[in-house]
């Protein structure tokens, strides 16, 4: 069962407001995440310069793919701006420095003005209920093979219960579908942050000041056992892609374990917020890859 198109889709990563609008949305996008996140709070990272390394030099045609838990709806742009140095924005020509993301069409694509800002922004339509073998799985697969670099949170939501919760095959399927594109493993990097359920937290429209957020850089996962029966005739693809799912939480969850715990956003004891209109419990789950059950 093959992705329903392997060649990376023209319209879906052309800047609609040209190179220069590009480069102008995403150098926007990371001062206001740099702001918020390095002046109005403190952000400590430990690991950056191994997380800068694979970012902006990295082996040229090495694709890039990077993990983390989503414990807010603003973890991508603000986490990873605030882990680049600003010549990633102001200087990026090839692709390579600044990450392609995932979005549902419903919510980042519902008119005109936000299709055009987010694509600008490098984030890719994904539609809900169509599962991992629709068209721009194969974009974001062709991508990464091509050498770019691809954000993704393999839990698939933004997770309130400060856990990291069980993550979605689609991760998986997207390295294979870019190792047997490319014939080499892209480079998988996990990181774990926690913090954000406080500067951002659920419900909240303006992010809070005066607080932490903590970043933990993992080292670079070793699929070559896994991904070597990619595309395998004699291997059932979906325990394949299962198999580098599950290696990739476990990294994350070694992460988790050396940061602050992140706030439990559902707890009992949170006052103040009425339940959310079903439009605003849809931009919530910002669900950034297809459900588990979904082929």
């Amino acid at each position: 069962m093959g992705v329903e198109d392997d060649q990376t889709d023209a319209e879906a990563v052309t800047p609609p407001w040209g190179e220069a609008g590009r480069v102008a949305t995403l150098a926007a996008i990371a001062a206001a995440s740099k702001f918020y996140l390095n002046v109005l709070n403190t952000t400590t990272i430990v690991g950056v310069e191994r997380f800068q390394q694979a970012a902006l030099d990295r082996d040229l045609g090495q694709g890039l793919l990077t993990v983390c838990n989503h414990t807010s709806t603003t973890d991508d742009p603000a986490v990873i701006a605030a882990m680049l140095p600003w010549s990633a924005f102001a200087v990026e020509r090839h692709l390579r420095s600044v990450r392609w993301s995932l979005c549902a069409r419903e919510i980042c694509f519902r008119n005109l003005p936000l299709r055009h800002f987010f694509s600008n922004g490098q984030v890719l339509p994904i539609d809900r209920g169509r599962g991992t073998g629709q068209a721009i799985m194969g974009t974001a697969a062709a991508l990464l093979a091509g050498g770019a670099w691809v954000h993704v949170f393999p839990e698939g939501h933004v997770g309130y219960t400060g856990k990291l919760e069980p993550c979605r095959w689609g991760v998986g399927r997207l390295v294979c579908d870019a190792t047997v594109s490319s014939g080499r493993d892209p480079l998988v990097l996990p990181f774990y942050h926690s913090g954000m359920g406080v500067i951002q937290p659920r419900h909240s429209t303006v992010p809070s000041v005066g607080h932490s957020l903590h970043v933990a850089v993992g080292q670079p996962l070793d699929l070559s056992d896994l991904t070597c029966n990619c595309g395998s005739p004699d291997h059932d693809q979906q325990q394949v892609w299962k198999g580098i799912t599950a290696r990739i939480r476990e990294a994350l969850q070694a992460l988790e374990k050396e940061c602050p715990p992140n706030v439990n956003q559902l707890a009992a004891g949170e006052k103040g917020h009425r339940e959310p209109s079903p439009q605003r419990r849809l931009k919530s789950e910002d669900p950034v890859l297809p459900r588990s059950g979904e082929a």
